[in-house]
């Protein structure tokens, strides 16, 4: 500052205004592209030499509001960790959802640490409405740029609030069947029946029909049966209802039902609809246990489930069945015998006779 001050000096007052201090008379009365002035040398060094000094003497006096600042910044780290497993445990103690509660406490966390940085940053002198603004607007940007991620941030936050599936519940959903392993912010990790791990953006999860295969209880199944046409039908329903009633895995309320479903082309067909627990292991056990006992019974009455059957019906001209002899004497009988040019029978050619 001093060398500013010597150097205004030097160079003399304005000459068309009053005489100002060291910084303004520089600036108002130097000439850039005078080689006496601020193209010298040691004067750009002397500027910069006080720019540096002031950027220094500047530092050191915001060095206690510096300090000051990051104790409050590390203060305020503790009490937002503490706060967040009291919370933890409160989300615990009252069994929410583990979706949910994953949810809450990270936009807590990232809340009250966005507060505590920037009350860091206004103790330390910076200007937090102007940083807020910058924010904004890289935000804004951001927003654009990475419109698909926010899609399914959004969708997973309206999932886990609205809760149309939970964590092991069995769904389908965009093609896909199988067990939920968890719902973050982005993706719904799926567990399909395969046993293989599919991603679902949870955009595409909120926006499509889901078919929640577990969250309702007892789950139904059909199965088609087929009785043949010559055999009681009274009786085989009650042999049907009698075999799913007993087959393992088959709920006894709601009751199994037998009906006549529809006249097929080889069988009277019986659909036999049953309950059974819910998830697909179970579903599948009692299917196969349903569809054995069936057919058990079935034979044991005397009764038949019939392979396709295709009866030919010749009512106006009846089937007649010929030997291989009977068709060449027939053959012979009605082919008249050839004659010579005089009227005479031809001979046999040579050879044939």
């Amino acid at each position: 500052m001093q060398r500013r001050i010597a150097l205004a000096q030097q160079l003399g007052p304005a000459e068309d205004g009053p005489a100002v201090d060291g910084d303004e008379s520089l600036l108002r009365d130097v000439d850039p592209l005078d080689p006496g002035g601020l193209t010298d040398p040691s004067t750009v060094l002397g500027v910069l030499g006080d720019a540096v000094e002031d950027l220094i003497t500047g530092f050191v006096a915001r060095v206690p509001l510096l300090v000051l600042a990051t104790l409050i910044l590390l203060l305020g780290l503790l009490v937002i960790r503490l706060t967040m497993r009291l919370i933890d445990r409160g989300l615990d103690r009252e069994r929410v959802d583990f979706a949910v509660q994953r949810l809450v406490s990270n936009l807590l966390r990232v809340g009250l640490v966005t507060g505590a940085v920037l009350l860091a940053l206004s103790i330390a002198g910076v200007q937090v409405g102007a940083a807020l603004a910058a924010i904004g607007l890289v935000g804004l940007a951001l927003a654009f740029a990475l419109q698909n991620i926010l899609e399914n941030f959004v969708a997973g936050m309206l999932i886990l609030i609205r809760k149309p599936f939970g964590r092991g519940d069995q769904i389908e959903t965009n093609g896909y069947a199988g067990t939920v392993e968890d719902v973050d912010l982005r993706v719904t990790r799926l567990r399909v029946f395969d046993g293989e791990l599919v991603l679902v953006p949870n955009a595409d999860v909120f926006t499509h029909p889901i078919v929640n295969l577990t969250k309702l209880g007892p789950r139904r199944t059909r199965v088609v049966i087929g009785i043949d046409y010559r055999d009681d039908q009274d009786a085989a329903v009650e042999v049907l209802r009698s075999a799913v009633a007993a087959a393992p895995g088959v709920l006894a309320e709601p009751a199994p039902e037998v009906v006549a479903l529809e006249l097929g082309d080889s069988s009277v067909d019986f659909e036999v609809a049953y309950w059974s627990a819910p998830d697909m292991r179970s579903v599948r056990a009692a299917r196969d246990e349903v569809v054995r006992g069936c057919k058990r019974a079935v034979e044991a009455a005397g009764m038949t489930i019939p392979w396709p059957i295709r009866t030919l019906a010749a009512d106006q001209y009846p089937l007649q069945v010929r030997t291989a002899a009977a068709t060449s004497a027939s053959a012979n009988a009605a082919s008249p015998p050839s004659s010579s040019a005089d009227g005479l029978p031809s001979s046999p050619p040579p050879g044939k006779e």
